[in-house]
């Protein structure tokens, strides 16, 4: 071999990171890559970065496509230097393919391992299918047919009930002993097809059974007038929709009238007699509002399937419970305004105020300033403030670090550029993971008050509602505030009620006596 070959693998860039997706390669193959030239493009489920060389070299092969989703160290690129053939290439792909398909292959006993056929070597232009999580599975079923023309799949012993498939798929699968483990999944969102089980029995000589129709018999559409025929209101637009004539349509109706189904049934009985396939029940509902809005699906992806999966885990693990307390801002108010008027540079906001507020107060209660796993309470010195941020396709929370020792104004510098590049999707991990405590500020859409759900590993949250004039009582006399109303929600099995009480009443403190944080 006259040069070396490299790698390109799908990097790890966090702890909480195992898979990404392709957005785009820089180079395509044939192109001279250099060391540290930005070479692909890849989403997580909270950022886009760009995976730099490591190596220089001949892009020589591109194993994953834009829109595919790897797991952590999955073979996506070769680089290689040098005169090194194809064939090498090729030996090079095919063990590495191996070497991935049995570190992240299940557990399997002797006689299912010595079923399954050894790995094809990949090619460029065909990466191997994956299933939703993301691990290989064989390219090729392993099938084969039965004397009365059914199918017997390799592994057929073997569980594939977390394979992603259709019912429609399923059932066909079982009828014939295949294996989904052993299909491609060529269906929706990346899901087995019955026609992917067919193919697969087809393939080895088998027979798919065809339910048997017997013809149906014609029928005649009326044309007579039908605006006298009994028949509800909702009967009647349906069958104007539909283009059925009231007088084909028996009456089961109350008084004698024409309903809904009756419609539904004359209509399903045309398109039989006609050869057309029989409308869904959501179609005819929808067909019932004139001009009815479009239902367009999408898969949860990315950045919204991770939100979904840590949140619900929060919600289910950690016992959450609310402290609430309404907190006088004039003060505070009176102070940012000084600030920002003094300093041309200054964009201080009340959301900086309260992550200064909130990181002193968490000094005052160290008890609150941690991380809890499940089993190891983490307790830091310095307060790391995550702030909730929202994107078109979830939120994110960037940190804050050390935001007790910052002043107000390198704060509101720190955030707002934390914010502009969270939102350009430009962020690095470390700036958006971890953090001893969160807060969600809902204020700037009226939102007087709300319940947050804790970000773990950490043990509480605020929410903050929006600042309001409202009427006060001042040493027995009628007055007027801005109030805000705060609500701190906490993981009970490490802050009690006693506790997060006294977190908020240094915090309330803090924010109406600000001078005191800013000592």
């Amino acid at each position: 071999m006259l040069g070396k070959i490299h790698e390109v693998s799908m990097p790890k860039w966090g702890m909480e990171m195992s898979e990404g997706t392709i957005t785009e390669w820089r180079f395509s193959v044939g192109d001279q890559v250099n060391a540290d030239d930005e070479l692909v493009e890849i989403e997580t489920s909270k950022i886009v970065n760009t995976l730099n060389s490591y190596n220089t070299g001949v892009l020589r092969r591109i194993l994953a496509q834009p829109g595919e989703t790897h797991p952590v160290g999955a073979l996506i690129g070769v680089l290689a230097e040098g005169e090194v053939s194809d064939a090498e290439i090729d030996q090079f792909v095919a063990s590495k393919g191996a070497a991935t398909a049995q570190a992240t292959a299940e557990p399997a006993t002797a006689k299912q391992e010595s079923a399954v056929p050894a790995p094809a070597p990949r090619t460029a232009a065909a990466a191997p299918p994956r299933t939703d999580s993301g691990r290989s599975i064989s390219q090729a079923p392993a099938v084969a047919a039965s004397p009365t023309g059914t199918a017997t799949a390799a592994l057929s012993d073997a569980d594939d009930s977390a394979v992603s498939a259709s019912p429609v798929a399923r059932r066909l699968a079982k009828k014939y002993g295949i294996n989904l483990n052993n299909l491609s999944a060529t269906g929706r969102h990346g899901r087995v097809s019955k026609r992917d089980v067919e193919e697969a029995v087809q393939r080895t000589g088998g027979q798919i059974s065809q339910r048997s129709t017997a013809a149906a018999p014609s029928r005649t559409r009326s044309l007579a007038d039908d605006s006298q025929v009994p028949a509800t209101p909702v009967a009647r637009r349906l069958a104007k929709k539909l283009d059925v004539n009231l007088h084909d349509c028996r009456a089961t109706g109350r008084r004698g009238r024409v309903s809904k189904y009756d419609v539904e049934a004359a209509h399903a009985l045309f398109r039989t007699a006609e050869g057309l396939p029989h409308p869904s029940a959501l179609d005819l509902a929808e067909s019932v509002v004139a001009g009815a809005a479009q239902v367009q699906e999408r898969p949860l992806e990315g950045m919204r399937k991770t939100i979904a999966a840590r949140l619900q885990s929060s919600k289910q693990t950690a016992p959450h419970y609310r402290v609430t307390m309404d907190v006088e801002l004039d003060a505070l108010l009176a102070v940012r305004r000084q600030i920002n008027e003094s300093n041309p540079e200054a964009q201080v906001s009340v959301n900086d105020f309260l992550v200064k507020a909130c990181a002193m107060a968490l000094v005052r209660t160290p008890k609150v300033n941690i991380q809890f796993d499940g089993t190891t309470i983490r307790q830091y010195t310095d307060a790391d403030i995550s702030i909730a941020v929202t994107l078109d396709n979830g939120l994110i929370t960037p940190v804050v670090k050390k935001a007790n020792t910052l002043g107000l104004i390198e704060i509101s510098r720190r955030t707002r550029d934390l914010i502009t590049r969270a939102r350009l999707g430009t962020l690095k991990p470390n700036e958006f993971q971890g953090g001893t405590f969160s807060i969600s500020n809902l204020g700037m859409y009226g939102v007087k008050q709300f319940d947050a759900i804790i970000n773990p590993p950490q043990g509480a949250i605020l929410a903050v509602g929006a600042a309001e004039m409202k009427p006060v009582v001042k040493d027995g006399q009628l007055a007027v505030a801005t109030i805000m109303t705060l609500s701190l929600s906490s993981d009970h099995r490490v802050i009690d009620g006693v506790l997060a009480a006294e977190f908020l009443q240094a915090l309330k403190r803090f924010l109406q006596y600000p001078a005191s944080m800013l000592a």
